[in-house]
């Protein structure tokens, strides 16, 4: 199970998408987790904290992370006018390959690729990759594998703090993440939970706790001077959703105890006049290029593009008329910080 969970945020959110562009039903994608009721629209605490930030930063572990938030980071961009993507790694040890590329430096600069177009179709002020290895192997180890090795994620029995061990040895992750913090110096910061981290994926969860432990080393003058001005950070939102694959093993990657603020959800489908589409088109185009180019589909960029704008149009009556999809709307938790 766990390979499966790992590849699954990769890959199978993806997947799932195209069912999406045909108005069907995804078989379990009720099943997300939704431990505490969702916030009223009227009562949003993303939207608020949105709203109150001049700034807004993802943070990730991997390229195409953010496909489980684009809605977001598109609503995010349109209501607090600057975001940034960051990245920790390039996703080097990608499960799947394509083109004749190998994994290490030459799909991690592929994936990099990727990520930036990503960036610019969420209309991203600035984007980065970090210095840290995707998976259990240094970026030396995967260089030098032959075309063909299976590929090796991390074990069954590892933990994000296997991960946070691993990335420690290339370079320290707590002053590499205060830097950009206070770089970038964001209101609000976008990430996965470190509960279970959408996907339950060690990487996702070792993201969202170092997060935790950088946010009050940023605000400290005396700690990590170098890396600038102190900064204090208004909000994190965490992405809530689960995949259905993960609530099927019973949550057997998901690590703690689950975050104690209430699950809130937003829908998709709702129009931003700043992208000329629904908050789910823009999901729309983020997926589909990851999707036209890992899946060697080839699809120009007006064959995406007008893909999505069909999927756009008919979205809002499909949710009108009671069908359900996770692509329809995401969940989040919000965390304050006064």
């Amino acid at each position: 199970m766990k390979n499966e969970c790992n590849s699954l945020l990769n890959f199978c959110l993806l997947l799932l998408f195209f069912i999406v562009l045909a108005n069907c039903r995804v078989a379990g994608a009720e099943s997300s987790i939704t431990l505490k009721p969702a916030t009223p629209s009227n009562e949003s605490q993303v939207i608020a904290a949105l709203k109150q930030a001049n700034v807004v930063l993802w943070l990730a572990a991997h390229p195409d992370d953010e496909t489980s938030s684009s809605a977001l980071l598109a609503r995010a961009k349109d209501l607090a006018g600057r975001l940034y993507m960051v990245s920790l790694t390039s996703g080097e040890n990608s499960d799947v390959v394509w083109g004749g590329l190998r994994r290490g430096t030459e799909i991690g600069a592929a994936r990099a690729r990727l990520f930036a177009q990503s960036a610019a179709q969420l209309q991203a002020d600035g984007f980065e990759i970090g210095p840290f290895v995707n998976g259990p192997l240094s970026r030396a180890e995967l260089d030098s594998m032959p075309p063909g090795v299976p590929h090796k994620d991390w074990s069954s029995k590892a933990t994000s703090q296997d991960v946070i061990e691993k990335w420690a040895k290339e370079r320290e992750p707590l002053e590499y993440l205060v830097a950009v913090l206070r770089r970038i110096r964001p209101d609000v910061v976008i990430t996965m939970d470190y509960h279970c981290g959408v996907s339950g994926h060690d990487e996702h969860l070792a993201v969202g706790r170092l997060l935790l432990q950088a946010l009050p080393m940023a605000t400290d003058a005396t700690a990590i001077p170098q890396a600038g001005r102190p900064l204090k950070v208004r909000h994190v939102i965490f992405n809530a959703s689960v995949i259905p694959q993960l609530v099927a093993c019973q949550y057997c990657k998901c690590e703690g105890e689950d975050l104690p603020e209430s699950v809130e959800e937003l829908m998709s489908v709702e129009p931003s006049a700043q992208y000329g589409m629904s908050y789910f088109g823009v999901t729309c185009l983020v997926a589909r290029t990851y999707e036209s180019t890992m899946k060697e589909k080839g699809w120009t960029e007006q064959e995406v593009r007008h893909g999505c704008e069909h999927a756009d149009k008919t979205a809002p009556q499909a949710v009108r008329e009671g069908k359900t999809n996770q692509w329809f709307s995401e969940l989040f938790r919000v965390r304050s910080f006064p």
